[in-house]
């Protein structure tokens, strides 16, 4: 995948060490570790999932039907209970990622956004300016070559 994608780039989600190992950890140019503190996503991931349950909001994907009982297990079939066990592990692992790789801060390739939101406004502003400042540096340089 990665040979028949690297002029185009890619993306991946999610912990994708344990299917595809480290090769994509050596070639990524940026890691993004959305790291939202449990009482920001949990109740949102219960009124959602609560919605669905009561046939209120589509699921989430074909197929995938919920029911009351199936969502109040306590067991990983149940993305409630899911979320509220691996939260813990989860950043455990971010953590450990983070160590690795030294963070963005310290010239690595890792960048954490957790908090309630302030952390990714600020990277999101950042990152408009660098697209806005690529996007005029791009239509200058067009803008010389074609007054030569």
């Amino acid at each position: 995948m990665l040979e028949r994608y690297r002029d185009t780039g890619w993306v991946v989600d999610g912990n994708y060490t344990r299917r595809v190992g480290p090769r994509v950890a050596a070639e990524r140019t940026d890691c993004i570790w959305l790291d939202p503190p449990l009482l920001l996503y949990l109740p949102r991931l219960i009124y959602r999932t609560l919605l669905r349950v009561l046939r209120l909001a589509p699921q989430c994907a074909p197929g995938c039907d919920e029911s009351l009982a199936m969502v109040l297990q306590p067991n990983d079939t149940s993305i409630i209970w899911w979320c509220i066990f691996h939260h813990g592990p989860s950043r455990a692992n971010g953590r450990q990622l983070l160590l690795q790789d030294g963070g963005i801060e310290r010239g690595g390739k890792v960048r954490r956004l957790g908090g309630w939101g302030s952390e990714y406004r600020e990277w999101m502003t950042q990152l408009t300016r660098m697209v806005h400042q690529n996007r005029e540096a791009a239509l200058d340089g067009r803008a010389l070559s074609t007054e030569e």
